[in-house]
Protein backbone atom coordinates (compact mmCIF):
# COMPACT_ATOMS: atom_id res chain seq x y z
CA UNK A 1 0.00 0.00 0.00
CA UNK A 2 3.28 2.35 0.73
CA UNK A 3 3.89 2.16 -2.93
CA UNK A 4 0.42 3.22 -3.72
CA UNK A 5 0.17 6.02 -2.18
CA UNK A 6 3.70 7.21 -2.99
CA UNK A 7 2.71 6.54 -6.76
CA UNK A 8 -0.61 8.46 -6.10
CA UNK A 9 0.78 11.57 -4.92
CA UNK A 10 3.35 11.46 -7.63
CA UNK A 11 0.78 11.39 -10.29
CA UNK A 12 -2.13 13.56 -8.40
CA UNK A 13 -4.18 10.54 -8.04
CA UNK A 14 -6.85 10.88 -4.96
CA UNK A 15 -9.10 7.67 -6.04
CA UNK A 16 -8.00 4.94 -3.18
CA UNK A 17 -9.75 2.75 -5.51
CA UNK A 18 -6.53 2.69 -8.09
CA UNK A 19 -3.44 0.35 -6.89
CA UNK A 20 -0.31 0.17 -8.22
CA UNK A 21 2.31 -2.86 -7.65
CA UNK A 22 6.17 -2.92 -7.73
CA UNK A 23 7.80 -2.13 -11.15
CA UNK A 24 4.46 -1.00 -12.28
CA UNK A 25 6.57 1.74 -14.57
CA UNK A 26 7.88 0.94 -18.32
CA UNK A 27 9.76 3.06 -20.67
CA UNK A 28 8.76 2.06 -24.12
CA UNK A 29 8.09 3.47 -27.61
CA UNK A 30 4.94 4.78 -28.79
CA UNK A 31 4.25 6.76 -32.03
CA UNK A 32 7.95 6.59 -32.48
CA UNK A 33 9.00 8.42 -29.18
CA UNK A 34 10.43 7.06 -26.67
CA UNK A 35 7.48 7.16 -23.35
CA UNK A 36 6.63 6.55 -19.79
CA UNK A 37 3.81 4.05 -18.89
CA UNK A 38 2.66 3.51 -15.20
CA UNK A 39 0.15 0.67 -14.82
CA UNK A 40 -2.63 0.47 -12.33
CA UNK A 41 -5.70 -1.09 -11.49
CA UNK A 42 -9.03 -0.11 -10.51
CA UNK A 43 -11.50 -2.12 -8.71
CA UNK A 44 -13.97 -1.74 -5.78
CA UNK A 45 -17.10 -3.50 -4.64
CA UNK A 46 -20.25 -1.58 -6.42
CA UNK A 47 -23.32 -0.83 -4.03
CA UNK A 48 -25.53 -0.97 -7.25
CA UNK A 49 -25.54 -1.05 -10.84
CA UNK A 50 -24.60 1.65 -13.14
CA UNK A 51 -27.31 0.46 -15.91
CA UNK A 52 -30.54 -0.58 -13.58
CA UNK A 53 -29.53 0.60 -10.62
CA UNK A 54 -30.28 -2.67 -8.94
CA UNK A 55 -29.52 -3.35 -5.22
CA UNK A 56 -26.38 -4.98 -4.86
CA UNK A 57 -27.60 -8.14 -2.78
CA UNK A 58 -24.96 -11.19 -2.03
CA UNK A 59 -24.00 -12.08 -5.72
CA UNK A 60 -25.95 -10.60 -7.75
CA UNK A 61 -23.43 -8.28 -9.24
CA UNK A 62 -20.17 -9.78 -9.53
CA UNK A 63 -16.86 -8.94 -11.38
CA UNK A 64 -16.75 -9.92 -15.34
CA UNK A 65 -12.63 -9.69 -16.20
CA UNK A 66 -10.74 -6.16 -16.84
CA UNK A 67 -10.65 -3.48 -19.70
CA UNK A 68 -7.53 -1.54 -19.84
CA UNK A 69 -7.51 2.00 -20.92
CA UNK A 70 -4.83 4.43 -21.91
CA UNK A 71 -4.99 8.20 -20.35
CA UNK A 72 -2.81 11.21 -20.67
CA UNK A 73 -1.87 12.49 -17.59
CA UNK A 74 1.09 15.25 -17.17
CA UNK A 75 4.45 14.89 -17.98
CA UNK A 76 6.23 13.40 -14.93
CA UNK A 77 9.92 13.36 -15.65
CA UNK A 78 11.09 14.15 -19.11
CA UNK A 79 9.07 11.78 -21.12
CA UNK A 80 5.32 11.66 -21.96
CA UNK A 81 3.37 9.57 -19.89
CA UNK A 82 0.55 7.74 -19.96
CA UNK A 83 -1.66 5.62 -17.22
CA UNK A 84 -2.43 1.94 -18.42
CA UNK A 85 -5.53 1.89 -15.83
CA UNK A 86 -6.88 -1.54 -15.68
CA UNK A 87 -10.66 -1.11 -14.74
CA UNK A 88 -12.58 -3.94 -13.25
CA UNK A 89 -15.74 -4.84 -15.22
CA UNK A 90 -19.05 -5.97 -13.55
CA UNK A 91 -22.19 -7.88 -14.05
CA UNK A 92 -25.26 -7.47 -13.27
CA UNK A 93 -27.67 -10.38 -13.16
CA UNK A 94 -31.13 -8.27 -12.71
CA UNK A 95 -30.81 -6.37 -16.58
CA UNK A 96 -27.71 -8.67 -17.85
CA UNK A 97 -25.31 -5.85 -18.56
CA UNK A 98 -22.07 -5.14 -17.85
CA UNK A 99 -20.63 -2.23 -16.68
CA UNK A 100 -16.89 -0.79 -16.25
CA UNK A 101 -15.58 0.67 -12.47
CA UNK A 102 -15.64 4.68 -12.88
CA UNK A 103 -12.96 7.07 -11.18
CA UNK A 104 -12.61 10.70 -11.37
CA UNK A 105 -9.36 11.39 -12.61
CA UNK A 106 -11.01 10.69 -15.71
CA UNK A 107 -14.24 11.60 -17.43
CA UNK A 108 -16.13 9.01 -19.03
CA UNK A 109 -15.76 7.85 -23.02
CA UNK A 110 -12.38 10.38 -21.90
CA UNK A 111 -8.98 9.38 -22.54
CA UNK A 112 -7.21 12.46 -20.89
CA UNK A 113 -6.81 12.82 -17.20
CA UNK A 114 -8.48 16.16 -15.99
CA UNK A 115 -4.95 16.75 -14.25
CA UNK A 116 -3.71 17.83 -17.82
CA UNK A 117 -6.90 19.65 -18.39
CA UNK A 118 -6.16 21.28 -15.50
CA UNK A 119 -2.10 21.53 -17.11
CA UNK A 120 -3.85 23.21 -20.09
CA UNK A 121 -5.66 25.92 -18.61
CA UNK A 122 -3.50 27.36 -16.21
CA UNK A 123 -0.35 27.32 -19.49
CA UNK A 124 -3.40 29.05 -21.86
CA UNK A 125 -3.69 31.65 -19.16
CA UNK A 126 -0.08 32.70 -19.52
CA UNK A 127 1.22 34.23 -23.09
CA UNK A 128 2.24 30.85 -24.94
CA UNK A 129 1.01 29.59 -28.53
CA UNK A 130 -1.32 26.75 -28.38
CA UNK A 131 1.67 25.09 -30.10
CA UNK A 132 3.55 25.46 -27.32
CA UNK A 133 1.14 24.49 -25.02
CA UNK A 134 0.61 21.37 -27.14
CA UNK A 135 4.11 20.17 -26.76
CA UNK A 136 4.10 20.54 -23.31
CA UNK A 137 1.36 19.16 -22.29
CA UNK A 138 1.63 16.56 -25.32
CA UNK A 139 -1.78 17.19 -26.55
CA UNK A 140 -3.28 17.68 -30.10
CA UNK A 141 -3.73 21.44 -31.36
CA UNK A 142 -7.88 20.70 -31.53
CA UNK A 143 -8.04 19.26 -27.80
CA UNK A 144 -5.91 22.26 -26.45
CA UNK A 145 -8.41 24.58 -27.75
CA UNK A 146 -11.20 22.47 -26.88
CA UNK A 147 -10.50 22.68 -23.33
CA UNK A 148 -9.82 26.09 -23.52
CA UNK A 149 -13.40 26.81 -25.24
CA UNK A 150 -14.97 24.85 -22.62
CA UNK A 151 -13.25 26.43 -19.80
CA UNK A 152 -14.39 29.66 -21.30
CA UNK A 153 -18.43 28.67 -20.90
CA UNK A 154 -17.98 29.39 -17.67
CA UNK A 155 -16.77 32.68 -17.79
CA UNK A 156 -19.91 34.57 -18.53
CA UNK A 157 -18.83 37.06 -21.15
CA UNK A 158 -21.29 39.47 -19.92
CA UNK A 159 -23.14 40.36 -16.67
CA UNK A 160 -26.83 40.48 -16.84
CA UNK A 161 -26.44 43.97 -15.35
CA UNK A 162 -24.14 46.12 -16.34
CA UNK A 163 -21.93 48.39 -13.69
CA UNK A 164 -22.43 52.13 -13.14
CA UNK A 165 -19.06 52.99 -14.80
CA UNK A 166 -18.03 51.60 -17.96
CA UNK A 167 -14.98 51.72 -20.42
CA UNK A 168 -14.90 51.29 -24.43
CA UNK A 169 -11.81 50.65 -26.74
CA UNK A 170 -11.23 48.39 -29.49
CA UNK A 171 -7.92 46.30 -30.39
CA UNK A 172 -6.30 44.61 -33.61
CA UNK A 173 -6.99 41.41 -34.04
CA UNK A 174 -5.96 40.58 -38.01
CA UNK A 175 -5.11 42.42 -40.58
CA UNK A 176 -7.41 45.51 -41.49
CA UNK A 177 -10.15 44.09 -39.00
CA UNK A 178 -11.08 45.94 -35.29
CA UNK A 179 -12.68 44.13 -32.26
CA UNK A 180 -14.91 46.03 -29.61
CA UNK A 181 -14.64 45.56 -25.95
CA UNK A 182 -16.03 46.84 -22.80
CA UNK A 183 -14.74 46.58 -19.10
CA UNK A 184 -15.73 47.72 -15.96
CA UNK A 185 -13.87 50.93 -14.86
CA UNK A 186 -13.75 50.51 -11.37
CA UNK A 187 -12.30 46.92 -11.28
CA UNK A 188 -11.10 46.37 -14.65
CA UNK A 189 -13.18 42.69 -15.50
CA UNK A 190 -13.92 42.36 -19.07
CA UNK A 191 -17.34 41.85 -19.61
CA UNK A 192 -17.57 41.20 -23.21
CA UNK A 193 -15.14 41.37 -26.49
CA UNK A 194 -17.07 42.21 -29.70
CA UNK A 195 -15.78 40.97 -33.42
CA UNK A 196 -16.74 44.73 -34.84
CA UNK A 197 -16.38 47.91 -33.60
CA UNK A 198 -18.99 49.54 -35.91
CA UNK A 199 -22.17 51.10 -35.00
CA UNK A 200 -24.49 48.41 -35.36
CA UNK A 201 -23.00 45.99 -33.94
CA UNK A 202 -22.51 47.49 -30.76
CA UNK A 203 -26.01 48.88 -30.46
CA UNK A 204 -27.39 45.38 -31.62
CA UNK A 205 -25.50 43.40 -28.48
CA UNK A 206 -26.39 46.00 -25.73
CA UNK A 207 -29.98 46.18 -27.22
CA UNK A 208 -30.13 42.62 -27.09
CA UNK A 209 -28.39 41.59 -23.98
CA UNK A 210 -29.25 44.45 -21.60
CA UNK A 211 -32.37 45.80 -20.98
CA UNK A 212 -33.57 50.01 -20.97
CA UNK A 213 -33.64 49.73 -17.27
CA UNK A 214 -29.53 48.12 -16.97
CA UNK A 215 -28.83 50.33 -19.43
CA UNK A 216 -30.02 53.68 -17.51
CA UNK A 217 -28.50 53.24 -14.45
CA UNK A 218 -24.85 53.21 -16.21
CA UNK A 219 -23.41 56.85 -15.03
CA UNK A 220 -20.45 57.08 -17.10
CA UNK A 221 -18.48 56.01 -20.43
CA UNK A 222 -14.67 56.59 -20.78
CA UNK A 223 -13.94 56.59 -24.31
CA UNK A 224 -10.73 57.76 -26.47
CA UNK A 225 -11.62 60.84 -28.76
CA UNK A 226 -13.70 58.23 -31.46
CA UNK A 227 -16.22 60.39 -32.01
CA UNK A 228 -18.45 57.23 -33.92
CA UNK A 229 -18.75 55.75 -30.20
CA UNK A 230 -20.56 59.25 -29.25
CA UNK A 231 -23.80 58.84 -31.10
CA UNK A 232 -24.26 55.17 -29.99
CA UNK A 233 -23.49 56.10 -26.33
CA UNK A 234 -26.12 58.91 -25.97
CA UNK A 235 -28.84 56.45 -27.55
CA UNK A 236 -27.69 53.25 -25.38
CA UNK A 237 -27.54 55.14 -22.35
CA UNK A 238 -30.11 57.83 -21.69
CA UNK A 239 -28.46 59.26 -18.34
CA UNK A 240 -24.40 58.34 -19.22
CA UNK A 241 -21.90 61.68 -19.22
CA UNK A 242 -19.22 60.81 -21.73
CA UNK A 243 -15.84 61.27 -19.98
CA UNK A 244 -12.56 61.76 -22.73
CA UNK A 245 -10.00 59.73 -21.32
CA UNK A 246 -7.06 62.30 -20.63
CA UNK A 247 -4.51 60.98 -21.92
CA UNK A 248 -5.71 60.90 -25.52
CA UNK A 249 -6.09 64.74 -24.40
CA UNK A 250 -2.33 65.33 -23.39
CA UNK A 251 -1.36 62.92 -26.71
CA UNK A 252 -3.31 65.20 -29.18
CA UNK A 253 -1.11 68.06 -28.59
CA UNK A 254 1.68 66.56 -27.67
CA UNK A 255 1.74 64.88 -31.12
CA UNK A 256 0.92 68.44 -32.69
CA UNK A 257 3.56 70.37 -30.89
CA UNK A 258 6.84 67.61 -32.13
CA UNK A 259 4.75 67.96 -35.83
CA UNK A 260 5.29 71.74 -35.50
CA UNK A 261 9.24 71.53 -34.02
CA UNK A 262 9.47 69.15 -36.96
CA UNK A 263 8.26 71.43 -39.41
CA UNK A 264 10.35 74.13 -38.21
CA UNK A 265 13.68 72.05 -37.51
CA UNK A 266 13.63 71.31 -41.11
CA UNK A 267 13.44 75.43 -42.28
CA UNK A 268 17.23 74.80 -40.72
CA UNK A 269 18.20 72.11 -42.69
CA UNK A 270 20.33 73.86 -45.28
CA UNK A 271 23.77 74.54 -46.38
CA UNK A 272 24.72 77.62 -44.03
CA UNK A 273 26.61 75.82 -40.96
CA UNK A 274 24.60 78.12 -38.41
CA UNK A 275 21.31 76.69 -39.20
CA UNK A 276 22.72 73.04 -39.70
CA UNK A 277 24.01 73.42 -35.98
CA UNK A 278 20.41 74.60 -34.85
CA UNK A 279 19.04 71.90 -37.45
CA UNK A 280 21.10 69.20 -34.60
CA UNK A 281 20.08 70.66 -31.53
CA UNK A 282 16.54 70.44 -32.41
CA UNK A 283 16.66 67.67 -33.46
CA UNK A 284 18.63 66.00 -30.53
CA UNK A 285 16.50 67.59 -27.85
CA UNK A 286 12.99 67.26 -29.00
CA UNK A 287 11.95 65.67 -25.82
CA UNK A 288 13.10 68.37 -23.40
CA UNK A 289 10.12 70.63 -26.21
CA UNK A 290 7.44 68.09 -24.41
CA UNK A 291 8.20 67.97 -21.29
CA UNK A 292 6.12 70.52 -18.81
CA UNK A 293 7.83 73.39 -18.04
CA UNK A 294 7.78 72.76 -14.42
CA UNK A 295 9.74 69.21 -15.00
CA UNK A 296 13.02 71.10 -16.39
CA UNK A 297 15.33 71.52 -14.41
CA UNK A 298 16.32 74.25 -13.17
CA UNK A 299 19.48 74.10 -11.01
CA UNK A 300 21.33 71.12 -11.68
CA UNK A 301 24.00 71.89 -14.62
CA UNK A 302 24.72 68.97 -16.82
CA UNK A 303 27.04 68.60 -19.83
CA UNK A 304 25.03 68.18 -23.32
CA UNK A 305 26.47 67.33 -26.17
CA UNK A 306 26.34 70.36 -29.08
CA UNK A 307 25.31 72.96 -26.03
CA UNK A 308 27.98 72.39 -23.10
CA UNK A 309 27.79 72.88 -19.44
CA UNK A 310 24.11 74.28 -19.48
CA UNK A 311 20.75 73.65 -17.58
CA UNK A 312 17.60 72.02 -18.70
CA UNK A 313 15.78 75.21 -19.20
CA UNK A 314 18.31 77.50 -20.71
CA UNK A 315 19.02 74.80 -23.33
CA UNK A 316 15.07 75.08 -24.10
CA UNK A 317 14.87 79.15 -23.98
CA UNK A 318 18.14 79.30 -26.65
CA UNK A 319 16.36 76.90 -28.74
CA UNK A 320 12.98 78.59 -28.84
CA UNK A 321 15.23 82.04 -29.46
CA UNK A 322 16.06 80.54 -32.99
CA UNK A 323 11.97 81.08 -34.66
CA UNK A 324 8.92 83.36 -33.15
CA UNK A 325 6.69 80.67 -34.41
CA UNK A 326 8.19 78.00 -31.91
CA UNK A 327 8.24 80.24 -29.44
CA UNK A 328 4.92 80.89 -29.82
CA UNK A 329 3.49 77.25 -30.16
CA UNK A 330 5.63 76.08 -27.48
CA UNK A 331 3.81 78.58 -25.03
CA UNK A 332 0.27 77.72 -26.18
CA UNK A 333 1.42 73.82 -25.84
CA UNK A 334 2.51 74.74 -22.34
CA UNK A 335 -0.51 76.51 -21.25
CA UNK A 336 -2.77 73.89 -22.75
CA UNK A 337 -0.57 71.10 -20.56
CA UNK A 338 -1.06 73.29 -17.52
CA UNK A 339 -4.79 73.41 -17.29
CA UNK A 340 -5.27 69.66 -18.44
CA UNK A 341 -2.42 68.62 -15.63
CA UNK A 342 -4.55 71.34 -12.79
CA UNK A 343 -7.98 70.35 -14.14
CA UNK A 344 -8.78 73.62 -14.84
CA UNK A 345 -11.60 73.69 -17.16
CA UNK A 346 -12.12 77.34 -16.53
CA UNK A 347 -8.66 77.69 -17.77
CA UNK A 348 -8.96 75.62 -20.69
CA UNK A 349 -11.95 77.02 -21.82
CA UNK A 350 -10.69 80.12 -21.85
CA UNK A 351 -7.47 79.12 -23.91
CA UNK A 352 -10.09 77.56 -26.17
CA UNK A 353 -11.97 80.85 -26.70
CA UNK A 354 -8.82 83.24 -27.53
CA UNK A 355 -8.41 83.80 -31.32
CA UNK A 356 -5.19 82.08 -31.83
CA UNK A 357 -2.09 83.98 -33.28
CA UNK A 358 -1.36 84.17 -36.98
CA UNK A 359 1.99 82.13 -35.95
CA UNK A 360 0.02 78.92 -34.73
CA UNK A 361 0.86 76.05 -36.68
CA UNK A 362 -1.65 73.95 -38.42
CA UNK A 363 -1.65 71.14 -36.32
CA UNK A 364 -2.30 72.59 -33.50
CA UNK A 365 -4.95 74.78 -34.31
CA UNK A 366 -6.25 71.22 -35.57
CA UNK A 367 -5.94 70.27 -32.28
CA UNK A 368 -7.73 72.88 -30.78
CA UNK A 369 -10.68 72.28 -33.05
CA UNK A 370 -10.57 68.96 -31.75
CA UNK A 371 -10.40 70.05 -28.18
CA UNK A 372 -13.51 72.33 -28.51
CA UNK A 373 -15.73 69.66 -30.24
CA UNK A 374 -14.78 67.37 -27.07
CA UNK A 375 -14.96 70.58 -24.74
CA UNK A 376 -18.05 69.10 -22.85
CA UNK A 377 -16.62 66.11 -22.35
CA UNK A 378 -13.48 67.24 -21.04
CA UNK A 379 -15.70 68.66 -18.38
CA UNK A 380 -16.27 65.50 -17.41
CA UNK A 381 -12.89 64.30 -17.43
CA UNK A 382 -11.78 66.82 -14.66
CA UNK A 383 -14.79 66.08 -12.39
CA UNK A 384 -14.20 62.07 -12.60
CA UNK A 385 -11.87 60.22 -11.85
CA UNK A 386 -12.43 57.16 -14.34
CA UNK A 387 -10.14 57.17 -17.30
CA UNK A 388 -8.64 54.39 -20.30
CA UNK A 389 -5.84 52.88 -18.03
CA UNK A 390 -7.19 49.62 -17.25
CA UNK A 391 -8.47 48.83 -20.85
CA UNK A 392 -5.46 50.46 -22.43
CA UNK A 393 -3.19 47.90 -20.39
CA UNK A 394 -6.02 44.97 -20.99
CA UNK A 395 -5.18 46.05 -24.91
CA UNK A 396 -1.57 45.75 -24.38
CA UNK A 397 -1.56 41.92 -23.08
CA UNK A 398 -4.06 41.36 -25.82
CA UNK A 399 -1.52 42.21 -28.03
CA UNK A 400 0.93 40.03 -26.79
CA UNK A 401 -1.26 37.00 -27.04
CA UNK A 402 -2.10 37.68 -30.89
CA UNK A 403 2.11 38.49 -30.80
CA UNK A 404 2.98 35.16 -29.50
CA UNK A 405 0.06 32.85 -31.35
CA UNK A 406 1.38 34.48 -34.50
CA UNK A 407 -2.47 35.63 -34.95
CA UNK A 408 -5.96 34.00 -34.93
CA UNK A 409 -8.01 33.25 -38.09
CA UNK A 410 -10.95 32.36 -35.83
CA UNK A 411 -12.28 35.04 -34.23
CA UNK A 412 -13.90 32.91 -31.30
CA UNK A 413 -11.19 30.99 -30.32
CA UNK A 414 -9.12 34.32 -29.58
CA UNK A 415 -12.03 35.40 -28.02
CA UNK A 416 -12.19 32.37 -25.80
CA UNK A 417 -8.29 32.40 -25.14
CA UNK A 418 -8.74 36.39 -23.90
CA UNK A 419 -10.97 35.31 -21.59
CA UNK A 420 -9.46 32.71 -19.89
CA UNK A 421 -5.92 34.95 -19.70
CA UNK A 422 -8.06 37.29 -17.88
CA UNK A 423 -9.98 35.04 -15.52
CA UNK A 424 -7.07 33.59 -14.00
CA UNK A 425 -7.88 33.76 -10.59
CA UNK A 426 -10.92 33.04 -10.72
CA UNK A 427 -9.93 29.79 -13.31
CA UNK A 428 -7.79 28.92 -10.47
CA UNK A 429 -10.28 28.99 -7.82
CA UNK A 430 -12.71 27.06 -9.55
CA UNK A 431 -10.32 24.62 -11.20
CA UNK A 432 -8.81 24.37 -7.61
CA UNK A 433 -12.42 23.41 -6.25
CA UNK A 434 -13.39 21.20 -9.26
CA UNK A 435 -10.04 19.34 -8.27
CA UNK A 436 -10.96 18.89 -4.61
CA UNK A 437 -13.89 17.71 -5.21
CA UNK A 438 -14.19 15.53 -8.55
CA UNK A 439 -10.88 13.72 -7.62
CA UNK A 440 -12.15 12.31 -4.49
CA UNK A 441 -12.87 8.37 -4.66
CA UNK A 442 -16.67 7.27 -5.32
CA UNK A 443 -18.84 5.25 -2.67
CA UNK A 444 -18.37 1.93 -3.31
Amino acid sequence: MSISNDIRKLLDIQDENITFEENCVHIEQYKGKTCKFVKGRLTYEPTSCAKCSAIKEGASIFKNGTQTSRITIPIAGAYPTYLLLKKQRFMCQACGSSFTAKTPVVNDHCFIAKTSKVQVLIKSAEAQSIKNISKDCYLSHTTIQRVINAEAKQCKPYNQTLPKHVSFDEFKYAKGLMAFEYIDAETGDILDILEGRDRRTIQNHFITHYSLKDRMNVETVTIDMNAGYVSSIKELFPNVKIIIDRFHLVQLVNRSMNKTRVKIMNKFHTSNGEDMKKYRRLKAYWKLFLKKESDLSYTEYKHYPLFGQRLESAIVQEMLAYDEELAINYNLYQSLLRAMNQRDFKALENILNQRCPNETSTYLRTSLKTLRKHLPYTENSFNYPYNNGRIEGINNKIKVLNRVAYGYRNFKNYKNRIILHFNLKAIEQSVGKTIENETRPTAA
